[in-house]
């Protein structure tokens, strides 16, 4: 092996003060050698200077002036160096591919004596070599082993000192030593192994803060006044560090290692953290790094161009949204970064292609793709920029770009939130198709982010970039959203609103069809998100409702949103959230559905509606296991009252839906779907779908459906022609009724007024212990909507009471005539005739009663001077007389 020269320089001995810190004891220390490096070449080659030259006049220039490190912290003992270190540690080698390499070493000068230990700097020029540490060492793995725990114990000595250093001013002395701290890592890098991972990584994070977060060139010079230029000061540290980060991306030259220094993602003190900074001065110095080692690793010979960036979409996001910067120099700086970027990506794309011979057409190229940064249109700068990678980015990629623009705007001013906007836009118009399956991390991603965004303009944005995003992928988006907690918060609740909006614009559906599918499921009992999915899209329904621009769609889509939103409301009776800070009401889940069904109605003009069932307590029945069915009914009753909207629809759509569904399903249906068979519409609905499906349920094992099957039976009872026989029949059967074939008669009352004759004058024989009921109960029917019960109520009273004239009362007979009078004026003209004929029978059996008593009262009196003989009763007149007046009345009152 051929020395060039070696030049020993012991510097003074010195005690140490404290013990060693690392192994303790009182092992001697040793100092570390400096260098000063020069930048590296295209060949990848470094040239080095020792700051030391010989003699004991400049190791004391060294300690005192320019290294005053703390020898104690970074000294190693004497057990713990393996043997070549002294020998290997510091060689500067040569070889046909490498050219001369400079390191620190570590010397011990150990005594005979272990108690007089005296450790010396020593300085060596090695000679030109080729070899490995401890190629003549047997045992190869353990020394190899060793000699990097010795490296790394030294590195992170060197780091820990550099990092308590001051952070708020620079001078010669703290100056010097983050240099020569990062200059020596720089020498540790040529011991192999390299470091690796997160050892690595602090070394980076130490090293760029301890520099980035010194204050601006400006203000440091006002500290430091005329006694040093802190420009030249603060310009050599930063050399010191772009040499320590081209040392350190040299042992492993690979995209992932160079995405790792410029790793933007949680790290606070990496490059990301510092180039979105709103302080200038930082920001422009995490662009200027960022562009050194973009830059070193498209000049580096060996940079492995077969992996892909891990986080490219990221690192582009960062670099374009400072091409925006209010900064001129940022922004120009920031592109040329993405010059060397794209370069590398070309180079990815056609591999043949050597990294480390840029031509001046692979130089040139990036520019015309990407444009020249122009600080007048830096908007269309960025839209080229993400137009020009959009080829290379995986859909993975293109999600990081477009999350980075959206994160940007928690710190956003103007420029930046231009920058973002631009971002977005490009990439929801024209790569929406690679983002298709990352839309779930998309819509996460916004919603945490929106609680960080307080800026109106950028809430703004983020709010756009959700509604492109929507417009493309609805379902994606909607489905996603759902899976944000409950209670909604304040920013979930208004991308609710915003999702509403674009449909309504769009004049599309697609967000109510994904809202009421997830409604029609039933929430699960088990601890999976999927539990809170139907109540989420309840919630959700409730912030699309409030949005006015969509009455339109929820008006199409009503029955079948109020018929899903009461039976969600019987599945979470009894089903809980977790509490997180908010009034117990809004953990209830069935409450916050009933709260969106209270939106619903009066979204669609139900108020009437709505103040009834408050004041009957409706929707606290609605919230109960045991009345629940109790609550539907009154809704259902409230809204048949009041003609509510849309009430005919929902009757169609009851018919299929009491075919389907568990138990709640069956039972929220059946209960609504008694109290509309009031409903005129109902009478048209074809027997199978109403009686004949009644009659099935008298068979359900649930005692509530067969109760609800026997109401619907009863009321399809008044209901004309063969559905009244049906359900009267089967009613009959149920409730064990036996009636005699004298009242079964098929025939039209009107048309054969002798049979409903024959039927009276035999319940009166037969069943005298209930005709008084019989009599009462027709009266209701009086005043029933259709002229069909009017008319056969009249006719059946006034046949029923001539029958019973001595059982009736004079009051209950001047109750009768008074309803029948009622109807002498009834715009049905049918009705006006028998009802007159009623009365006329009723006051037969008025005057025969009042005469029989005055005539008793007679016979008994003493005196008969003081009683006058009855009025004789009014002249009978004849039928046609009779039918003829009440005509004329029906006549009169129709023209008034």
């Amino acid at each position: 092996m051929d020395h060039r020269s070696q030049q020993y320089l012991l510097s003074k001995s010195w005690e140490r003060e404290n013990m060693n810190p690392v192994h303790g004891g009182e092992e001697p220390g040793t100092a570390l050698r400096v260098h000063e490096h020069t930048p590296m070449t295209q060949d990848g080659e470094e040239g080095t200077k020792s700051l030391v030259t010989g003699g004991e006049e400049s190791a004391d220039v060294l300690m005192t002036q320019l290294c005053p490190l703390r020898l104690e912290e970074v000294v190693v003992t004497k057990n713990a160096l393996p043997d070549g270190l002294l020998e290997h540690c510091t060689a500067q080698t040569t070889s046909e591919e490498n050219s001369s390499e400079a390191c620190g070493t570590i010397r011990q000068d150990v005594g005979e004596k272990e108690d007089k230990v005296q450790p010396a700097l020593e300085m060596m020029a090695l000679n030109d070599c080729n070899m490995e540490l401890g190629r003549d060492v047997s045992g190869h793995e353990q020394k190899t082993n060793s000699l990097h725990s010795q490296k790394l114990m030294v590195v992170k000595q060197i780091v820990k000192h550099i990092k308590s250093l001051p952070q708020d001013s620079l001078d010669l002395r703290s100056s010097a030593v983050r240099r020569q701290g990062m200059l020596l890592i720089t020498d540790c890098s040529k011991v192999k192994p390299p470091l690796e991972g997160k050892e690595k990584l602090d070394v980076v994070i130490v090293c760029v803060a301890s520099i980035f977060a010194l204050p601006s060139i400006e203000a440091l010079q006002r500290q430091e006044g005329h006694k040093v230029n802190v420009k030249d000061l603060y310009n050599q540290t930063v050399d010191a560090l772009e040499v320590m980060l081209r040392a350190l991306l040299s042992e492993k030259p690979t995209p992932a290692e160079l995405q790792n220094f410029l790793d933007v993602s949680s790290i606070e003190l990496h490059l990301g953290h510092w180039m979105t900074s709103e302080k200038a001065h930082e920001r422009a110095r995490a662009v200027k790094t960022s562009v050194c080692l973009l830059q070193a690793a498209v000049e580096h010979p060996k940079f492995c161009i077969s992996h892909e960036f891990p986080r490219l979409g990221i690192l582009i996001g960062r670099l374009a949204l400072r091409v925006g910067d209010p900064e001129k120099e940022i922004g120009r700086q920031a592109m040329e970064g993405l010059y060397f970027l794209y370069s590398l990506m070309w180079c990815q794309k056609e591999p043949e292609r050597k990294m480390g011979s840029v031509t001046a057409v692979l130089h040139q190229m990036p520019k015309e793709i990407l444009g020249i940064y122009e600080p007048t249109r830096t908007c269309q700068n960025i839209s080229e920029i993400v137009k020009g990678f959009g080829q290379f980015l995986s859909p993975d990629q293109m999600a990081d770009l477009l999350l980075t623009a959206v994160e940007s705007l928690k710190k956003a001013n103007e420029s930046t939130i231009e920058a973002s906007k631009t971002i977005l836009n490009v990439i929801l118009e024209k790569y929406k198709h690679k983002i298709q399956m990352k839309v779930p991390k998309i819509v996460d991603r916004i919603h945490s982010q929106l609680r960080a965004i307080h800026h109106s303009h950028a809430r703004q944005v983020v709010m756009m970039a959700l509604c492109l995003l929507a417009r493309a992928f609805m379902e994606e988006v909607s489905k996603a959203l759902l899976k944000c907690p409950l209670p909604l918060d304040r920013d979930a609740a208004g991308m609710w609103r915003t999702l509403a909006k674009t449909e309504a614009i769009c004049h599309s559906h697609r967000l109510l069809d994904v809202l009421l599918k997830e409604l029609q499921e039933r929430p699960s009992t088990s601890e999976d998100k999927a539990f809170f999915i139907p109540i989420a899209a309840a919630s959700a329904l409730c912030e699309v409702l409030s949005v006015s621009m969509c009455t339109q769609t929820v008006t199409r889509f009503y029955p079948r949103l109020l018929m899903a939103l009461l039976v969600q409301v019987h599945y979470s009776i009894g089903l809980s959230l977790s509490d997180s800070g908010v009034s117990r009401k809004e953990l209830i889940p069935a409450c916050c559905v009933v709260k969106t069904v209270k939106t619903l109605l009066l979204k669609m003009g139900c108020h009437y509606e709505f103040t009834s069932v408050e004041k009957e307590g409706g929707w606290e029945l609605l919230t109960s296991s045991e009345e629940h069915h109790r609550g539907v009914g009154l809704l259902a009753r409230a809204m048949v009252h009041y003609s509510c909207c849309e009430l005919w629809r929902i009757l169609y759509l009851l018919v299929p839906f009491l075919e389907r569904g568990d138990k709640q399903h069956k039972l929220t249906a059946m209960a609504f779907f008694i109290e509309l068979l009031h409903m005129p519409q109902a009478k048209r609905l074809p027997e199978k779908y109403s009686v004949i499906r009644l009659l099935k349920g008298l068979t359900d094992p649930d005692p509530i459906i067969r109760a609800l099957c026997v109401k619907g039976l009863i009321t399809m009872a008044d209901w004309p022609g063969k559905k009244c026989k049906n359900a009267l029949d089967e009613c009959s059967r149920l409730l064990e009724w036996r009636l005699p074939k004298q009242v079964g008669n098929r025939k039209a009352w009107h048309n054969h007024q002798e049979d409903v004759d024959e039927i009276c004058q035999y319940l009166v024989k037969t069943r005298q212990e209930n005709v008084q009921r019989f009599l009462f109960q027709s009266q209701c029917y009086l005043s029933s909507t259709q002229p069909s019960l009017r008319r056969a109520a009249a006719m059946f009273i006034g046949f029923l009471v001539m029958h019973m004239d001595n059982m009736m009362e004079m009051k209950d007979l001047d109750i009768i005539s008074n309803a029948l009078g009622g109807l002498i004026h009834d715009p049905e003209a049918s009705v006006c005739i028998f009802a007159a004929q009623a009365r006329e029978r009723v006051l037969a059996v008025y005057w025969k009663l009042k005469y029989a008593l005055v005539e008793q009262h007679k016979v008994n009196s003493d005196s008969a001077e003081k009683h006058k003989s009855p009025p004789n009763p009014p002249p009978t007149e004849s039928t046609s007389s009779r039918l003829f007046n009440a005509l004329n009345l029906w006549k009169l009152a129709a023209k008034h």
